[in-house]
């Protein structure tokens, strides 16, 4: 998995796209349309949105980070973001929030496929042969 840094106040937050996330957004906006559609809203609809998303993506990153044997961290609420995210830190939170959503429904690496040395052989020898 993935995280997208995102620092904030003097911390760096990691925010994570995995399935809990994802099934959170469709139960907080509803799963018709683009994810991305809540935090492309102007407006206070629009402002809170990014407030959610950084609060849920941030929590899930957390967790990851956690599970991973980092050190506990603090994790930020929504309205702890309403408070403290500056109109300059908006267009920023939402590249970060665009990020983790990209690299959520990314694959990190290409698929792994066995090669059968034998068949590459016998290939080689029907080609020349």
């Amino acid at each position: 998995m993935k995280l997208t840094p995102f620092p904030f106040n003097g911390t760096t937050y990691y925010l994570l796209l995995n399935g809990a996330a994802l099934f959170n957004i469709y139960d907080q906006y509803g799963s018709e349309g683009s994810v991305f559609d809540p935090i492309r809203g102007g407006g206070s609809d629009g402002f809170a949105a990014v407030c959610w998303y950084l609060a849920e993506l941030i929590e899930q990153g957390e967790l990851y980070r956690r599970r991973q044997g980092h050190d506990r961290r603090s994790i930020p609420t929504a309205e702890t973001f309403a408070i403290e995210l500056s109109a300059l830190d908006v267009p920023r939170a939402k590249a970060a929030i665009q990020d983790a959503i990209l690299a959520g429904f990314s694959r990190e690496e290409a698929e792994k496929r066995e090669v059968d040395v034998g068949l590459l052989e016998l290939e080689k020898k029907t080609e020349h042969g």
